[in-house]
């Protein structure tokens, strides 16, 4: 890697029901927290780099997950992962790949800023152990009554290998202020940052 080429940090950026850290359910997120939707795209969106552009990787399920007129998600290079996937560059917008590190490899000399990993299950529970991953973006849901909302699919979450930052520093790493005790409908959540121990 030269002097001049910015390597880019790499997050996790999930939305996790507490206390188990529950993500989704049929292949879907449980809930539509509109407050959520617009942070989760005012964060994988802004760039701290002039001309620079932030990519967000996917497995194929989510992809497909994303209502057709809403996709690629627009403003950042969509990175599409499956097994049965060339590694090649569709268009401006999407790259198709095989593993997160042949993605990665396919930005590589395209200004990108920030690389924010984003679903589902599988991809975020195969990396979050790994040093590949900087940062993670958790916006802690809590419900009136958790067990009444419908989970089959978790986080596994190795607290013991990540510290949680004060606001402060979620708020310097996304560049804009955010909220606390968000409240809609039967859930609260919070956004939270964490780096690595």
């Amino acid at each position: 890697m030269t002097m001049t080429e910015h390597k880019p940090t790499i997050s996790i950026v999930v939305a996790a029901l507490k206390p188990k850290y529950g993500i989704g359910y049929q292949g879907k997120m449980p809930w539509r927290l509109r407050k959520e939707i617009q942070y989760f795209k005012n964060v994988t969106s802004k760039t701290t780099k002039s001309n620079g552009i932030n990519a967000v990787i996917m497995g194929r399920k989510t992809w497909e997950s994303i209502p057709k007129k809403f996709r690629p998600l627009p403003d950042r290079i969509n990175i599409v992962l499956s097994r049965s996937f060339n590694n090649e560059t569709i268009d401006d917008s999407v790259i198709h790949a095989d593993s997160i590190e042949n993605g990665l490899k396919l930005i590589k000399g395209k200004n990108v800023d920030k690389v924010f990993i984003i679903g589902g299950g599988e991809i975020y529970n195969s990396v979050i152990g790994s040093e590949l991953v900087d940062n993670l973006l958790i916006t802690e849901i809590e419900h009136t009554d958790p067990e009444t909302v419908p989970m089959d699919t978790f986080l596994k979450f190795p607290e013991d290998k990540w510290v949680k930052q004060p606001k402060s520093e979620l708020e310097k790493f996304i560049g804009e202020p955010v909220d606390e005790n968000i409240t809609e409908g039967d859930y609260a959540y919070n956004y939270t940052l964490w780096t690595r121990k």
